[in-house]
């Protein structure tokens, strides 16, 4: 996969409009849910949007939209479709209806894999319905089935299809299982379950998951000290994962707290990150802004540099370098 000097094909209408256009080409609708100064979405932009693969692919066979969750439109729209983190890319039939969605970050060829399964109309949730009763042995099924109810928010829906792997034969997906029962049990209020699996299962990627779950929630209550400590045990349990360095870090700059820790974490993260440009730059704006709360700010200017070098168009850098240069 490489980078292309021609465009990714967004379209700058209104949803009605993708949809009128959509019908007239008989093309797949695709929204991608973003927000500016979310890190992922950022990544899709600088790597994956930028695929010379990914870019002919969508421009024969979507109307792209890019959705900003920042706006009121943008919200109101991303709550009409059940959205619940970013980025969140849906694709939808010309009449609106959705056939399938992408939440988080994929990488070009990871991309490029479901966007053919979309066109396809394989691995969607109905295509999962319609062969779900053709197998003896259907834990896969159920487990694909719930985690496309769980992508749209349909907790209901999910819930039995993970009862169904836990009773099935085939252990293979009990982990996983476990995991989406413990995660609906804290949308239900109960936090027990989710905490069990963390401590019980500190290597999995699914702990990863559900940390970030359990700090969102303590975030939301405002509870500082618990929030902290799980950003302790996300980096103690994955401490080489630039993503979960560089949260930590960038939380700690927003907090004012342990900032010597954060800025040693944060380096390492940018050491770490360097295999991918759109990760590194992220990293090195959360490096620039601890360095400028520890009034180290030539250090912080230099830091910023580095990352606008990586994605010079990014006005977000710009103005970050700005409001380091008005602090000297």
């Amino acid at each position: 996969m490489g980078c292309s000097d021609i465009k990714f094909p967004w379209k700058d209408i209104s949803f009605e409009d993708a949809k009128i256009m959509a019908n007239n080409s008989n093309k797949i609708i695709m929204l991608d849910f973003y927000s500016p100064w979310w890190g992922a979405c950022n990544r899709l932009d600088t790597d994956t949007f930028a695929d010379k693969h990914v870019i002919d692919f969508s421009q024969s066979n979507f109307i792209n939209l890019k959705i900003n969750t920042d706006t009121d439109e943008g919200f109101q729209l991303f709550k009409k479709f059940h959205g619940v983190s970013l980025p969140t890319i849906l694709f939808l039939n010309p009449d609106g209806n959705e056939i399938d969605r992408l939440i988080g970050y994929h990488d070009a060829n990871t991309y490029l894999g479901k966007i053919n399964d979309v066109v396809k109309g394989v691995n969607t949730l109905d295509y999962f319905l319609q062969i779900y009763n053709q197998y003896s042995d259907s834990s896969l099924i159920s487990l694909n089935i719930g985690n496309k109810y769980l992508e749209r928010n349909l907790i209901d829906d999910a819930k039995p299809f993970f009862y169904n792997v836990l009773n099935g034969k085939n252990k293979k997906y009990y982990q996983e299982a476990e995991y989406r029962i413990a995660y609906l049990e804290y949308e239900n209020n109960n936090f027990e379950p989710l905490l069990t699996f963390i401590d019980n299962n500190p290597n999995s990627d699914f702990t990863y998951t559900g940390i970030r779950t359990v700090i969102r929630y303590y975030r939301g209550s405002a509870d500082t000290t618990e929030e902290v400590a799980y950003y302790k045990k996300l980096i103690n349990f994955f401490p080489t994962d630039p993503n979960a360095l560089n949260s930590y870090g960038w939380r700690m700059s927003e907090l004012e707290m342990n900032l010597d820790d954060a800025l040693e974490k944060t380096q390492l993260a940018v050491q770490l990150s360097n295999d991918n440009i759109g990760t590194k730059a992220n990293i090195l704006d959360t490096e620039a802004e601890i360095l400028w709360k520890l009034d180290r700010v030539e250090e912080a200017i230099q830091a910023i540099e580095k990352a606008i070098l990586l994605n010079p168009d990014y006005e977000y850098f710009i103005n970050q370098k700005n409001k380091f240069l008005e602090s000297l």
